[in-house]
């Protein structure tokens, strides 16, 4: 049946009525769809931009084999390449070099190709226009990238300074790529140059395969797989691509999560402005039901003055949320700055099914937020609502719907994660926000029975206001308590991680120097210059440390391998030990490895695991769990000395340097500069400078998160500035008696500060507990589900202070504000009544 509703009196007058709340929650809404389509944009387009770019890279490619670091024999090219079913096979060797960028060595990847192979594999890594094809073979000559190009600003013709190997030479740029790979700046050289330059004669790390017609690759898969030298893999493109996809996946889905709260705000603030608005509505619809209206038509009144709050939101935020994201791919990239799709800086794309997906979430949304008030409108007899002092009866908070959704909350918190996507935590923290709508109420009354009541007349009458009107405090407060804990929850999270990060960074980082020979893997000290400098008069101690990727779980990104100058029996030197055993004196050499590490395998203590190096399988007894933030997909550590004994590099990264005593730090930096002039193009840095700059890195990672905290902040205040601006509105006929009987206008004034400050303590107080709670989901469930970390509990006290002082400001202002305009027409009221 169909449902006869007077549009004009039921849904289009009431909002234009409260205009201002309106807006506001428009804004909200559309804030909410904004910063959700922003990231969920970016997230899209950095996968399909990746996993797009290693599809081109590998050309008609079917399955690439693929090592990380040394790589493998170039016998397995030859193999490969005349296996039966193989078509083409392109064998790559990638180097890192050090090209000097404002007066530092910046790590540089140079691909090593053999040209007429990728040409018969359609890769874009030979330039279309070429004066001279021979020059390709010239070890001298060098294409790049337009990414790098731009990044170094270079032209074709104009030569470039590299340094191979530790060795500096200068390459020509002869031309540039058709297309920037998902790496973005690269070099690429012939493959033979790339062997002899960097030392890597006989060894490539990676081979493109094209099987001839009607070869399954699947079917070569698995007949290769277990034939393969240890640590490499053998996939597809797309699976490169998916695994590149899982290695970011955690990250994607929690940032997607936290945007998605600012939308769940706006819900809140819809239902903040429509509860208030069904209160003083309440005759309107009581009159609407005597003409005939049934129940379902008000709960569909109602509903549809949601939507109209909705729509315009989304309409507005759809626009600016490709624009925000537009703005965010140009200058953090496709990651936000974490580091995962690092050249994944591309302008933005057109999704219209993104766009509708967040149109129907801004719906949803809104329907949500107008759920409650629908009912309680639809639920509300003719009688009662057409007498005197209904509110509270419209409004009335019930405590038992509040308690069931906490032992809810507690439940889905048990929940394991599903993919490593903490699903029960997010639902256990949606749930705690939904009994906040229960709970303001009955504990606000609580909270009037059992503190004392002031003396003074004003003082008692504010403090009577909130303990006698539950429910308008609770829709007042709704939208600024869930605001608020989702800021005191991300700001508990993203301090309590900064301030583990630099604590842990304090525990690890004893040296007094510590020396890089540059930021990519390619940069190495030799090994003669690692004797002389730990050798050196103002050396007493000194602790190298080689690094390098290697493959250790099927399915998973590389893993860092490092060999460090440890002391078995004490490894908590250099390293922040979680869980220890004994290392054993005979049997496999012992190995640490990351906390995120033995998050993703699942190792044990006492576990033998085998490290692919050089092409080899080496096994290791693992000993200790080891506390490690810098490394993302896991690290493994073992004594540099068992590395030396199984490969005969006897190079390094870099050193940890102890001096002796009485000398300063100052003059050994100048003393061991003047010995060794290489170490001005090096990095010698102190503890304290690599503090600073490590967490200078973390705050641009976290840059996303520190504008969701903002996004959050400015939906708290139009809660404030709605909720309290409201309030006074429904109060004018209070208003007009005070005045009638014989309080000053600034009795009133005074009346409405106590009230406002009373109230938005309350509603600081509450949303920094609901918060505390968040941030402790986050902490303990969220962050070591996702991404097998843990950290410490440190609330940046200062910062919380700060926006409680901005949101009671706010609720000061707008109450006081609101007031004028209700005590402006209080005669008018009397006068009427």
């Amino acid at each position: 049946m169909s449902l006869h509703i007077p549009w004009r009196a039921a849904v289009w007058r009431p909002l234009r009525q409260r205009s201002g709340a309106a807006a506001l929650a428009i804004l909200g809404v559309a804030l909410g769809v904004a910063l959700g389509l922003a990231v969920a944009l970016i997230n899209l387009q950095a996968v399909q931009d990746f996993a797009g770019g290693l599809r081109r890279l590998a050309g008609e490619a079917d399955l690439v084999l693929q090592a990380p670091g040394k790589g493998f024999s170039e016998d397995w090219y030859r193999r490969l390449a005349t296996a039966q079913g193989v078509q083409v096979a392109a064998p790559q060797l990638r180097v890192y070099g050090e090209i000097r960028v404002d007066g530092a060595w910046q790590s540089f990847p140079v691909w090593g190709i053999a040209p007429f192979a990728s040409i018969r594999l359609g890769q874009p890594l030979v330039p279309t226009q070429l004066a001279h094809p021979e020059a390709l073979f010239d070890p001298h000559s060098i294409v790049l990238s337009p990414a790098a190009a731009k990044q170094f600003h270079l032209r074709v013709g104009e030569t470039m300074t590299l340094r191979a190997a530790g060795v500096t030479r200068s390459f020509r740029v002869i031309g540039l790529l058709p297309v920037d790979p998902p790496q973005g700046a690269v070099g690429v050289v012939d493959i033979a140059s790339a062997q002899w330059l960097w030392g890597r004669i006989g060894w490539l790390n990676r081979v493109d395969l094209r099987l001839a017609p009607g070869v399954d690759p699947a079917g070569f898969q698995r007949q290769w797989q277990d034939r393969l030298p240890p640590g490499s893999s053998l996939e597809t493109p797309q699976q490169q691509g998916t695994v590149a996809a899982r290695a970011s996946r955690a990250y994607r889905a929690n940032l997607l999560v936290l945007s998605l709260v600012a939308l769940f705000t706006g819900a809140f603030l819809i239902y903040a402005t429509l509860a208030l608005g069904v209160v003083r509505q309440r005759r309107s619809l009581a009159v609407l039901r005597v003409l005939g209206l049934r129940r379902r038509e008000i709960l569909a009144s109602v509903l549809a003055q949601g939507l109209a709050l909705g729509l315009p939101g989304i309409v507005l935020g759809i626009p600016l949320g490709n624009l925000a994201a537009a703005t965010a791919l140009a200058r953090l990239g496709g990651d936000l700055g974490a580091g995962y799709f690092s050249a994944s800086h591309q302008a933005l794309r057109g999704h219209p099914l993104l766009w509708l997906a967040f149109a129907g979430a801004g719906i949803a949304a809104a329907l949500l937020g107008a759920g409650l008030p629908a009912w309680q409108a639809s639920r509300t007899t003719v009688v009662r609502a057409l007498g005197q002092g209904s509110e509270e009866d419209e409004a009335g908070q019930k405590l038992l719907p509040g308690l069931i959704l906490l032992v809810l909350a507690a439940l889905s918190a048990a929940i394991p994660p599903l993919g490593g996507i903490p699903y029960g935590a997010y639902l256990a923290i949606a749930i705690l926000l939904f009994a906040t709508l229960f709970l303001i109420g009955p504990l606000a009354r609580l909270l009037g029975r059992i503190l004392p009541v002031p003396e003074g007349a004003l003082g008692r009458l504010a403090f009577l206001q909130m303990r006698g009107t539950p429910g308008r405090v609770a829709h007042s407060l709704s939208a600024i308590v869930v605001a608020f804990s989702l800021v005191v929850a991300m700001a508990i999270m993203v301090g309590s991680f900064r301030d583990s990060v630099a604590d842990w960074l304090v525990d690890i980082l004893r040296a007094d120097l510590y020396l890089q020979a540059g930021s990519g893997p390619g940069a190495r000290i030799s090994g003669e210059r690692v004797a002389a400098i730990c050798s050196d008069s103002v050396v007493r101690q000194c602790s190298p440390m080689r690094r390098l990727q290697v493959n250790l779980l099927p399915g998973h990104p590389p893993v860092e391998l490092l060999a460090r100058g440890l002391d078995t029996a004490d490894p908590g030197r250099e390293l922040q030990i979680l869980r220890a055993i004994p290392a054993a004196q005979v049997g496999p050499p012992p190995a640490w490895i990351s906390e995120i590490l033995a998050g993703i395998s699942h190792w044990r203590l006492g576990e033998i695991v085998h490290i692919p190096v050089d092409g080899r399988a080496h096994a290791v007894r693992i000993v200790g769990i080891y506390r490690d933030y810098a490394y993302q997909q896991g690290a493994i550590s073992i004594p540099i000395e068992v590395y030396r004994r199984w490969t005969g590099d006897d190079s390094a990264n870099g050193l940890a340097l102890w001096l002796r005593p009485g000398i300063s730090v100052v003059n050994a930096q100048a003393q061991l500069i003047q010995r060794f002039p290489e170490l001005r193009q090096w990095q010698l840095e102190t503890p304290r400078a690599i503090r600073a700059e490590s967490l200078r890195i973390f705050d641009r990672s976290f840059a996303a998160t520190y504008a969701l905290e903002a996004v959050a902040i400015v939906i708290g205040l139009l809660g404030v500035a709605n909720g309290f601006g409201a309030q006074i509105l429904l109060r004018q006929r209070e208003f007009a008696l005070f005045r009638t009987i014989g309080l000053r206008r600034r009795d009133v004034v005074g009346l409405l500060l106590r009230e406002s400050l009373l109230l938005s303590s309350f509603g600081v107080a509450l949303g920094g507990a609901l918060g505390f709670a968040i941030s402790l989901l986050l902490i303990d469930l969220v962050n070591p589900q996702s991404f097998h970390w843990h950290m410490g509990f440190h609330p940046p006290w200062s910062n919380l202070l700060l926006v409680a002082a901005a949101l009671m400001l706010a609720s000061v202002v707008t109450m006081l504000l609101s007031a004028r305009k209700a005590l402006s027409s209080a005669l008018t009221v009397v006068r009427d009544e």
